[in-house]
């Protein structure tokens, strides 16, 4: 969001203008503000799970889960380890808008993993807590096996 413009785009820069709704919603969260997240677009089916199913066919509620903040306030903050991105990512958030922030585990992986399993997502990401932003960094997706 930046310039009271909020915009939506895919990893290959192209912009999702499906999602006007929720862009909507979101540009009131970062008033005046320069940021730029990263995570996903996601749909809520009727049971309030997130469900593939239903943002394909641009059906249930739609929200954005935010993995990462990547400048915000005139800064970049990529370089910046993982763990302080998300301290700061959790700081700007503010309720009701259809963002929410993916928190940073810090123990219990397998536990969180295995939750994820159950309820039928897709999978993780797993990221060293100490890593900047950075394409060279190595980041394992663990996907569900079923």
């Amino acid at each position: 969001m930046t310039g009271g413009r909020c915009s939506i785009y895919s990893k290959g820069r192209n912009r999702f203008s499906r999602f006007g709704e929720l862009e909507k919603r979101s540009c009131g969260a970062f008033p005046r503000r320069g940021v730029i997240l990263d995570g996903e677009v996601v749909a809520f089916g009727p049971d309030g799970l997130v469900s593939f199913w239903h943002l394909m066919r641009a059906q249930g509620t739609l929200g954005y889960v935010a993995f990462d903040l990547l400048w915000s306030r005139g800064r970049d903050l990529r370089p910046l380890p993982l763990v302080e991105r998300k301290k700061r990512l959790v700081g700007i958030i503010p309720g009701q808008t259809g963002i929410v922030c993916s928190t940073l585990p810090d123990e219990h992986g397998h536990e969180r993993f295995e939750a994820v399993c159950g309820l039928d997502l897709e999978g993780i990401v797993a990221k060293r807590k100490t890593d900047p932003y950075d394409p060279r960094t190595r980041w394992l997706k663990i996907k569900n096996p079923t």
